[in-house]
């Protein structure tokens, strides 16, 4: 189905006007013949639609949620949205980039790291991985209902066996964690997503969410659970073959108040700045998702420790070649640096406050204290005295989603 037969389906439906979202209409008694049979319950439940993102880029299917989030009405028409990523790591709105991922070898492997808006741990996903969101008005909002509603689909069409557990994780084989959850509530909308582990790659899954946990910080910690990709419980299920099942289950409990499922392309074509809403388009909200103001800016306080390199000769104890330093940073951007050591070290804290001066407000990345060590060894003070190689740093450990 080509691009502009689903738009002018869309349009058809009342669903996007040019990219411009509309109030969705109510249908006259006329059109609907059936409607006076009804009870008055009934006829004010929600009507129920699937959107199928096109998109596997990360930020534009953040923005799509983000877009629906802040522009529609979910009062007459709730909706699931189904999206897959490629390679990425998302973490939740509150979290630390350098605690919840490997930096470096997200770097290396071309894996681009997001950050959500809604709260909870940090995910990975790939191609092997389904988005849920189900996006309602702030009053029928019921995250336990969503996965039960998801529980069902895998246990009627796949014979999996689940439930969800009291942190509203799915669980399956006992203790082995398919899904994770986090939401959004708004004032009047409201939001529950979850991932579901379908044939991810669980050594990519590691290995990109291997952050390290000697940072210290108030910022939300994601909790370790032992991880299962649904295949390894029927081996020839498909993600597509998901999506179809759990889009069926959120249409068939009011089969009469379905509309289907829609594929939707998220881009500033479809879904523009709204009107009459005052708020930005899709692509608008993209690039703040990409910017590193956003990425990395809104990291909570926290605080790193190091094992620095020192000149030869500059403490009393000439078997004392590093110095343990803190960084403080916020928002991703150095506050503070200090020396966390006592002693006969008054010319190296005066030194290391110097430097911390020069580097307020610089953003933070692994290789702060590199610079660190080099503007401490051509102090004016030091230049003169050799500097010994960097103590080997431990790699930190870690496996959950």
């Amino acid at each position: 189905m080509s691009l502009r037969k689903i738009t002018s389906e869309a349009m058809a439906r009342g669903m996007v006007a040019r990219g411009v979202p509309v109030a969705w209409a109510s249908t006259s008694a006329a059109a609907k013949p059936k409607s006076a049979q009804r009870t008055a319950a009934a006829a004010q439940t929600p009507k129920r639609t699937v959107f199928i993102s096109q998109s596997n880029d990360v930020f534009a299917n953040l923005a799509l949620e983000d877009w629906l989030y802040r522009n529609w009405s979910f009062e007459r028409r709730n909706v699931l949205l189904l999206w897959r990523n490629a390679p990425c790591v998302v973490i939740g709105r509150h979290q630390n980039p350098q605690v919840e991922a490997n930096l470096s070898y997200l770097e290396s492997a071309g894996v681009p790291l997001a950050r959500r808006g809604s709260g909870g741990g940090a995910v990975y996903h790939d191609h092997g991985n389904l988005n849920c969101t189900f996006f309602t008005s702030r009053d029928r909002y019921n995250r336990h209902g969503n996965l039960e509603l998801i529980c069902r689909a895998l246990n009627l069409d796949f014979g999996i066996q689940s439930h969800p557990n009291p942190r509203d994780d799915i669980i399956v084989d006992h203790d082995h964690k398919v899904s994770g959850s986090a939401a959004k509530l708004g004032r009047t909308t409201a939001y529950h997503h979850c991932t579901l582990l379908v044939n991810t790659d669980r050594q990519q899954l590691k290995l990109s969410l291997n952050g390290d946990k000697s940072i210290k910080s108030k910022a939300t910690a994601s909790l370790p659970a032992h991880v299962m990709n649904l295949s390894e419980l029927k081996q020839d299920i498909t993600v597509e073959q998901v999506l179809s099942s759990v889009g069926r289950s959120f249409l068939g409990q009011q089969q009469h108040l379905a509309n289907g499922f829609t594929l939707v392309n998220p881009t500033d074509e479809w879904f523009q700045v709204g009107v009459p809403w005052p708020s930005a388009g899709l692509g608008e909200l993209e690039g703040v998702l990409r910017s590193s103001g956003w990425v990395e800016g809104q990291t909570p306080r926290c605080s790193i420790t190091r094992r620095v390199p020192i000149p030869q000769g500059l403490l009393p104890n000439a078997s004392n070649t590093s110095l343990s330093v803190t960084v403080q940073a916020y928002h991703g951007l150095v506050e503070e640096v200090r020396m966390e050591e006592d002693g006969e070290k008054e010319g190296v804290a005066e030194i290391l406050q110097d430097i911390g001066a020069g580097l307020r407000g610089a953003p933070y990345t692994p290789d702060t204290f590199n610079i660190i060590a080099g503007r401490l060894r051509f102090s004016p003070a030091f230049t003169h005295l050799p500097l010994p190689a960097a103590a080997p740093q431990p790699t930190p450990r870690r496996s959950a989603i």
